[in-house]
C-alpha cells in the first residue's frame, strides 16, 4: 500500500512519505538543501516579508477581523433556507440552444418581505464596504499563490505545489488548511518551507461557532493571505508555464480581476439582480463562472473581494441557490464575478472556453479534468482585428468563438481525478483501464494540440513527477502497477509528437 494521507480531523501521518517528496523536490530544484530525515529543527522561508501565520495571528489582522465579522453577521438576511424547486434543464444552459430573447431559468420562489429583507441586508454591507476596503490588511507589492487544501485535499494540494515549481513558477504559496489537526509540523515547518510553502490555519482566526465549510473557505483563503496580488488554485489545479507574467500583462494590470467560464450559460435568478439593485444581462453575455482558478488584485478589488465574501459567508441556502438555482457545481462559483457586477468593477472573464481533459474508451469518453486557457493570449485575441478595443472585447460571449479567437491553455484543472501524491496507483484508479484489445493508454488520450502548444509533454511531465515523489525509493504493489503503465505509454510507445 502506498504512504497513506490523513483524512479530514486526523493527525497527518507523514513520516514515510516525506522522503520521497524531498527526493522529487531535490530532482525539481537541485540547489535545495534539504534537511536529513526526521528533523526537529525548524526551516522558515525568507524570500517574503515576514510570516503569513503571524501576519494572522497578528493584532491588526485581528481586529480587522473582528470588524469584517460583526459586519457580516449584523446583515444576516434572516430569512428560511431556500433551494430552487429543480435544475435548469440541459436546453436551458447550452448556449447554442438560446438567444437574447430566451427566458432566464426562474426556479426560486420567494416571500416579497423575503425579497426585501435580502435587499435590505445586501444594501446595507455594501455601504460598509468604503469603511473596510481600504484597511484590509496586505503585504504591499507582494504576489503569490493561494490555494485550500482542509478536508483530506493535501496530497492533492501537494501534487499542484510540485507541478507548479516543476513549470519553473518561483512564486511563494499560502496553504490553508481547516484547523490544527491538518497541520503536520515536519511537513509545514521543514519540508514545504524549502520550497516556499507556508501552511496556514483557517482556526487561528476563525471560530468554531462561525459554522465555515467546503466552498466558504475559498474566499477566506484569498482574504486572509496577506498578498496583494493573488493567484488562487484549488487544490487540482496547476500551470503548465510560470504564471509570474500573467500578473505583469493585460487584462490583469488594466481590470485587476480575472475569472474562467464554465462550461454552461449562467443560470442566476431574477431575484439576484432586485437584490443587488443592477439589471439582468442578456442571457448569452457571458458563460457561468469557473472559480478553480482566480487572480485578485487587492488594492483594486478589496470592495468586490468583500462583497464575495458576503456572498460566501450566506451561501448555503441563500446566494449559492440565488446565483445558480441548481445548476452543475452550485456554490462559490458565481460569487466572483457577481460581486464586481454588482459593484461596477471592471474584471476580465476570460472568453476562450474550458476543453476538456480525458480520452475515449471502450465506447464512452473518460474524463480526468480540463484545460483553461491564457487569459493573456485570450484578452490579446478578442482585441485582434477591431477597431475598438473596449467593443471587441465587451461583446457577448456565451457562445463557442471561432478558433482564431482561442487561446491556447494554461492551467491544467484535474477536477475528476483528484491526482493525490499518497495514494494515486490503485488498482481500480482510471489510467489501468484496458482498451478492447487488452493495452494500456495514456489517461488524457492522444491530446496532441496540447503537446503542440505546450511546447512539451505535459501528461508526461505530471506522471514524472508523480513517480518520482511517490516511487523515487520505494517498492510498493502500486507503484509496481504505475511503473509499468508509465513505461507502457510514455517509454515504449512512440511520442505523440516528434522531438517533443
Amino acid at each position: 500500500m502506498l504512504f497513506p494521507l490523513p483524512k479530514s480531523r486526523r493527525r497527518p501521518t507523514w513520516p514515510f512519505l516525506l522522503i520521497p517528496i524531498a527526493l522529487v523536490l531535490l530532482y525539481l530544484h537541485p540547489s535545495l538543501s534539504l534537511p536529513a530525515f526526521p528533523s526537529s529543527k525548524v526551516a522558515h522561508a525568507v524570500s517574503r516579508p515576514g510570516n503569513a501565520t503571524l501576519h494572522l495571528r497578528s493584532a491588526e489582522t485581528r481586529q480587522y477581523w473582528t470588524k469584517l465579522h460583526s459586519s457580516l453577521t449584523k446583515n444576516n438576511p434572516s430569512i428560511a433556507p431556500f433551494k430552487s424547486s429543480r435544475p435548469p434543464t440541459p436546453d436551458e444552459i447550452d448556449a447554442g440552444k438560446n438567444d437574447n430573447s430566451s427566458p432566464r431559468p426562474d426556479l426560486i420562489e420567494l416571500l416579497p418581505a423575503d425579497v426585501d429583507a435580502l435587499k435590505s441586508t445586501h444594501a446595507t454591507f455594501v455601504s460598509t464596504l468604503a469603511t473596510l476596503a481600504p484597511g484590509l490588511p496586505k503585504w504591499k507589492n507582494t504576489k503569490g499563490v493561494v490555494m485550500t487544501a482542509g478536508g483530506g485535499y493535501l496530497g492533492t494540494a501537494i501534487t499542484s505545489i510540485l507541478m507548479l515549481r516543476r513549470s519553473g513558477s518561483k512564486l511563494p504559496v499560502h496553504l490553508f488548511l481547516d484547523d490544527p489537526s491538518e497541520r503536520d509540523p515536519h511537513l509545514c515547518d521543514v519540508v514545504l518551507p524549502r520550497i516556499d510553502v507556508e501552511c496556514l490555519v483557517f482556526s487561528d482566526l476563525l471560530r468554531p461557532t462561525d459554522g465555515v465549510q467546503h466552498y466558504q473557505f475559498k474566499v477566506l483563503s484569498i482574504l486572509l493571505s496577506p498578498f496583494e496580488k493573488v493567484l488562487y488554485l484549488d487544490s487540482d489545479a496547476w500551470p503548465i508555464h510560470p504564471p509570474e507574467p500573467l500578473f505583469a500583462s493585460v487584462p490583469f494590470t488594466n481590470r485587476g480581476l480575472i475569472t474562467w467560464p464554465d462550461f454552461w450559460l449562467t443560470t442566476v435568478s431574477s431575484h439576484f439582480y432586485t437584490v443587488a439593485g443592477f439589471p439582468a444581462p442578456p442571457i448569452l453575455k457571458r458563460r457561468s463562472s469557473e472559480s478553480g482558478i482566480l487572480l485578485y488584485d487587492k488594492t483594486t478589488h478589496a470592495e468586490s473581494l468583500l462583497l464575495a465574501t458576503y456572498y460566501n459567508w450566506y451561501g448555503p441556502g441563500c446566494y449559492y441557490p440565488l446565483l445558480s438555482q441548481l445548476a452543475p457545481g452550485e456554490g462559490d462559483k458565481e460569487t466572483f464575478v457577481h460581486a464586481a457586477l454588482a459593484l461596477n468593477q471592471n474584471f476580465w472573464d476570460v472568453r476562450t472556453p474550458d476543453t476538456v481533459l480525458g480520452r475515449w474508451i471502450n465506447g464512452s469518453f473518460e474524463t480526468a479534468g480540463m484545460k483553461q486557457a491564457d487569459p493573456a493570449e485570450d484578452y490579446r485575441l478578442q482585441a485582434s482585428g477591431s477597431e475598438s478595443t473596449t467593443a471587441a472585447t465587451d461583446e457577448d460571449h456565451a457562445r463557442e468563438p471561432p478558433a482564431e479567437k482561442k487561446a491556447k491553455p494554461f492551467f491544467i484543472h484535474h477536477n475528476l481525478f483528484k491526482l493525490d501524491i499518497g495514494a494515486v496507483g490503485k488498482d481500480t484508479d482510471p489510467m489501468f483501464r484496458l482498451d478492447t484489445e487488452g493495452h494500456f493508454g495514456r489517461l488524457w488520450g492522444p491530446d496532441r494540440k496540447l503537446i503542440e502548444d505546450s511546447g512539451f509533454d505535459v501528461e508526461r511531465a505530471m506522471w514524472d513527477v508523480v513517480l518520482e515523489a511517490n516511487c523515487g525509493s520505494t517498492f510498493s504493489k502500486e507503484c509496481d502497477g504505475l511503473k509499468r503503465w508509465y513505461e507502457a505509454v510514455f517509454v515504449n510507445a512512440p511520442p505523440l509528437v516528434d522531438g517533443l
